[in-house]
């Protein structure tokens, strides 16, 4: 049954809770506030994974939709988001929104609130892929330096003049050189390289995927498809830079990887844990099995590793359905990791968009038709109850990835790609120097909060 109606009419059912009348006692802009608050508080405490930890803060008491749904979040919550812009975000989400088209990684120096930005990658036919690459340092921000709380700049959607940086031994320093990007409206396709190895009697496909979206699906059953033909027999799936996204990506991405006598159409693939009150509902109601239990879908281009096994490379920023995805696949078949410890969001957000009752009626809500809230709801575990922590995973084979080398994805070179291929061939890996930094830089790269991680494991409910 499609998720979105069952949600709905789970609405239904609990309209008592999750009603939101309308209140003429208020100006307009403080009785739309109010209305919002009214159906943030009551969406949380109907669904919010920690429902039971929600301060009792009247609605009316907050102006600001976005302060009010902050307070009301538990403090073991990283990940919970609300917007004013839901068709920017759910675009961008979908990889169809505004862009400049790049990863950024962000450093800043020592001894200083002066910070930096490191590309990580372009998608091909973007703006930044017309002037920038992988390991280009952006040092100066329309003319100006920046600091943190500038970052976000780097992506907001515009026209950005760009002061170059470049490496110097143990510093960077400015290269004088400036490029001027513009964003725009693009597919930004995930599926960002593939590639063929042969070493010895092993063919080896290495896929770059970026984020889970099932826009484009198709783009990995022509990618499988094309490594079936080459006859394949090992994979590389690289998530090291993968947010993560939708439930139906990251399905049909295990659906293809698992071996195919175990990618049984309709054999259980996950399982989710909600709050209990939600959780006793649909368990005493078949109609939302779907809510508790996901399962393997047909993809018409399963690879049928001869090795059923998959080597995943990851970093901090593999996150939610990247995390998903290979606690899946851990139940199915082997799974090496190779990188460095990920993320640790083991949880599943959901979309709600504002409604009101009429007439025992929920009815979308026009005047509050640009929010949405996306509450965390539940917890995944793959069919073995794995993960069981809160913390990243962490690989048997660890990697740090060096931005500063000028080695550019896909490389044989790139070290944890190189890992990987001297994992599957039984040889050692060969050391190759770049333009790294080997004596004690003066900069420290910062981690990404999960705020400059927007991709999240949601399911659109409208």
């Amino acid at each position: 049954m499609n998720t979105s109606k069952i949600l709905f009419s789970l609405f239904l059912v609990l309209s008592l809770l999750v009603s939101c009348e309308k209140d003429n006692n208020h100006s307009e802009d403080n009785e739309l506030a109010t209305r919002m608050n009214q159906f943030i508080q009551n969406n949380l405490s109907t669904f919010y994974l920690w429902y039971d930890e929600i301060p009792d803060i009247k609605p009316e008491s907050e102006k600001d939709p976005k302060e009010y749904f902050k307070a009301l979040l538990s403090s073991k919550d990283k990940w919970s988001l609300i917007t004013d812009d839901a068709n920017g975000l759910l675009e961008e989400m979908a990889g169809t929104g505004e862009t400049y088209g790049y990863g950024l990684a962000y450093g800043r120096f020592k001894d200083s609130d002066k910070c930096f930005a490191v590309v990580q990658y372009v998608y091909p036919g973007s703006p930044a892929a017309e002037k920038l690459k992988r390991g280009d340092i952006i040092l100066e921000l329309n003319s100006q330096s920046f600091t943190e709380s500038d970052l976000s700049k780097l992506t907001n959607p515009g026209t950005l003049n760009l002061g170059m940086g470049k490496q110097e031994g143990n510093v960077i320093a400015p290269s004088g050189k400036t490029v001027t990007i513009t964003s725009r409206k693009m597919d930004a396709d995930p599926v960002l390289i593939t590639k063929l190895f042969e070493r010895g009697n092993h063919k080896i496909g290495y896929l770059m995927y970026t984020n889970f979206t099932k826009t484009f699906n198709t783009s990995i059953v022509k990618a499988f498809n094309e490594f079936k033909e080459a006859g394949i027999t090992d994979l590389i799936l690289d998530l090291r830079y993968n947010h993560g996204g939708d439930d139906d990506a990251s399905t049909f991405l295990c659906s293809a990887i698992v071996p195919k006598e175990k990618a049984v159409v309709g054999t259980l693939l996950s399982k989710e844990t909600w709050n209990s009150p939600c959780q006793k509902i649909f368990e005493s109601d078949s109609q939302y099995e779907n809510l508790l239990n996901r399962f393997f879908v047909e993809t018409n281009c399963n690879l049928d590793l001869p090795s059923q096994k998959v080597y995943i490379l990851t970093s901090g920023e593999t996150v939610s359905a990247s995390e998903y995805t290979i606690a899946c696949l851990k139940a199915f078949m082997d799974v090496e990791l190779v990188g460095t410890k990920t993320y640790g969001k083991y949880v599943t957000m959901y979309a709600f968009s504002p409604q009101y009752e009429e007439n025992g009626k929920l009815v979308a809500d026009k005047e509050l038709a640009n929010w949405l809230i996306f509450p965390v709801c539940s917890r995944f575990t793959n069919i073995d109850g794995y993960p069981n922590s809160l913390e990243g995973m962490t690989p048997q084979h660890e990697v740090k990835e060096d931005l500063f080398n000028g080695i550019q994805l896909g490389d044989e070179n790139e070290p944890l790609l190189a890992e990987a291929l001297s994992l599957i061939s039984g040889t050692r890996r060969m050391q190759v120097k770049g333009r790294s930094i080997e004596t004690s830089p003066v900069f420290n790269m910062l981690p990404k909060a999960f705020n400059d991680i927007k991709s999240n494991r949601i399911i659109h409910v409208k």
